[in-house]
């Protein structure tokens, strides 16, 4: 079972049972959370879906896919994951210069354009610092409408 179907079969559980995503973590000996990821993966388009089984593609990459908001540029990542045979750090890292493009475009749509981009690129360079001194540490930007994100995320302490 792939982990697209896993997640089908979790979600018709839920449907059909009328459990909870920590009811169905309990009853298969799981977190809640391991639960709310397999979920997640089906956000991820039909084309995406194909694309990541028939290509082997690890679950982490899949679930970093999800930060990007449109198919298409999924596919393109992906497309570039796979032809490159790349970690799932080297995805995580395209994604990031994707959203942080993507922070810069709609950066110049407001008065504050400049002070965000500084700011991004301080705390990228931040984060790029503590992994040079071997630190586990990675940032993750999103956006959902006009709000940004980012999330420093640093392992180990």
């Amino acid at each position: 079972m792939n982990m697209f179907e896993e997640a089908r079969a979790m979600q018709g559980t839920i449907q059909l049972c009328h459990m909870t995503q920590a009811q169905l973590a309990k009853s298969l000996g799981v977190t809640q959370s391991y639960v709310a990821n397999k979920l997640r993966l089906l956000k991820l388009g039909e084309r995406v879906q194909k694309r990541i089984i028939s290509n082997g593609v690890n679950e982490r990459i899949a679930r970093t896919l999800l930060q990007l908001d449109d198919e298409e540029t999924q596919l393109e990542v992906l497309d570039k994951v796979i032809a490159g045979s790349l970690t799932v750090r080297e995805c995580e890292a395209m994604v990031n210069v994707r959203l942080l493009g993507t922070v810069k475009k709609l950066a110049q749509e407001t008065d504050n354009s400049e002070h965000i981009d500084i700011f991004a690129r301080m705390l990228k360079d931040s984060v790029d610092t503590l992994i040079s001194l071997g630190i586990d540490a990675k940032e993750r930007v999103s956006i959902q409408g006009k709000k940004l994100y980012i999330t420093v995320c640093i392992n180990g302490i």
